[in-house]
């Protein structure tokens, strides 16, 4: 099975539909970033203390209903200036296989501290029936219901720290739904990848999955039952009221090749209230990684598992149990405040974050965002070492980005 066939065939398909203005969105951003590192940080080792990176990007979207079909193409153009680029370039892991089947972008121009890139993030034909929702081609998908972790979405899931959730990265995968009439429902998918683009789909390197869910009382369930990247993961997924407030808790398995099992688990709960004249929003989330390992071991001395699983993008810690708060502030109808932090349980140091929202008017909003690390070296936020006895450790770094976001 090659990749380019099908490819051709869907994009010729879309291509051939008629085209209308209202069938069009655009998304734009322009930004600015900081970043600081520690003097014992990989990246001031690497002569990158201090990076700044201007970008801007568009998204166009297109999306077209004929009859019970619905065709979607998202293309991303993202430029890039600033030594952040190179400092991205550096840090780069040694390429392995890809994440998804096709290779849709194009690097355009890419010199030492500037980039230019455009890449098809979506590109799907979906049918709707009564019961029964048929999808293929790039698409996204999330599972699970975790805040700030998501152990059950086993597909391209977002970092804990991203700071931009608006779009999941589009992944080739066939998708089907089945819908009861009790409200209940079943999902697969297929996500064929091979060990390198253009390549045949290898099965080690795939993921099949099927994930039911219904409504039992006042409590949600779900279940879960992949085989991903030659392993095999089961999941469990509750949630229902705690007063005035919800939760949700979730078990995941993982049974590896080798034999080895590591389950993770988390559990988050979240309430709504008011401070004075405020809307407010609070939660809290607890989770443990199953892959995890103590900050004391070095980067290069990372169990396989763990090491897999992080190359994969489906862990992004290395750490065991960590407690993640946070809440939002409606101080005026445009003026929102969102404080959070990730806690490592297991030595204490914190990831502390802030985000500043104001909407400058109906399409268009401002956003700031900054981290702040707070540990000793040594620890999961301060920095694990890159190996023993190295002195130079691998960690967040103080950062901070001005978005400016306007939809058309």
């Amino acid at each position: 099975m090659r990749a380019a066939a099908p490819s051709a065939v869907l994009l010729a398909a879309i291509i051939a539909l008629p085209v209308e203005a209202d069938d069009f969105r655009v998304r734009t951003e322009a930004g600015l970033t900081w970043s600081n590192a520690d003097a014992t940080g990989l990246e001031a080792d690497l002569g990158y203390s201090d990076t700044r990176a201007l970008t801007v990007a568009a998204r166009l979207m297109w999306d077209k209903f004929v009859g019970p079909f619905r065709f979607e193409v998202h293309t991303q153009f993202k430029a890039a200036h600033g030594s952040q680029i190179a400092l991205a370039s550096e840090l780069m892991p040694a390429e392995g296989p890809p994440r998804t089947l096709l290779d849709l972008s194009g690097d355009w121009s890419h010199d030492p501290d500037q980039t230019v890139v455009c890449a098809i993030d979506r590109a799907s034909v979906a049918f709707t029936g009564d019961n029964l929702v048929l999808k293929a081609g790039r698409q996204a998908i999330t599972w699970g219901s975790g805040l700030f972790f998501h152990p059950s979405d086993i597909v391209a899931p977002f970092s804990p720290d991203a700071i931009d959730t608006s779009y999941k990265p589009g992944v080739d995968m066939l998708y089907a739904q089945y819908l009861f009439d009790n409200g209940a429902d079943i999902q697969a998918i297929s996500v064929p990848r091979a060990e390198t683009y253009g390549g045949s789909v290898a099965l080690e390197q795939s993921t099949l999955a099927i994930r039911g869910s219904t409504t039992l009382g006042s409590f949600d369930g779900a279940l879960l039952y992949a085989r991903d990247r030659g392993d095999m993961v089961a999941g469990l997924n509750l949630s229902g009221p705690l007063g005035g407030a919800s939760w949700n808790a979730e078990y995941v398995h993982w049974r590896l090749a080798d034999g080895t099992t590591h389950p993770s688990w988390l559990f988050n709960i979240t309430n709504f209230g008011t401070l004075g004249d405020w809307n407010t929003s609070y939660f809290a989330e607890y989770f443990h990684n199953g892959f995890g390992v103590d900050a004391s071991v070095p980067l290069d001395a990372l169990p396989a598992s763990l090491a897999k699983r992080m190359s994969t993008g489906q862990v992004f810690f290395g750490g065991q149990d960590f407690l993640a708060p946070g809440g939002r502030f409606q101080v005026t109808a445009d003026l929102s405040i969102s404080p959070s932090a990730i806690i490592s349980l297991d030595d204490g140091s914190k990831l502390a974050t802030i985000g500043v929202n104001y909407a400058l008017g109906d399409n268009t909003d401002l956003a700031f965002d900054y981290f702040n690390p707070l540990g000793a070296d040594g620890s999961e936020f301060g920095g694990r070492e890159t190996s023993a006895g190295s002195g130079v450790f691998a960690g967040p770094s103080r950062s901070a980005t001005l978005r400016l976001i306007h939809f058309f």
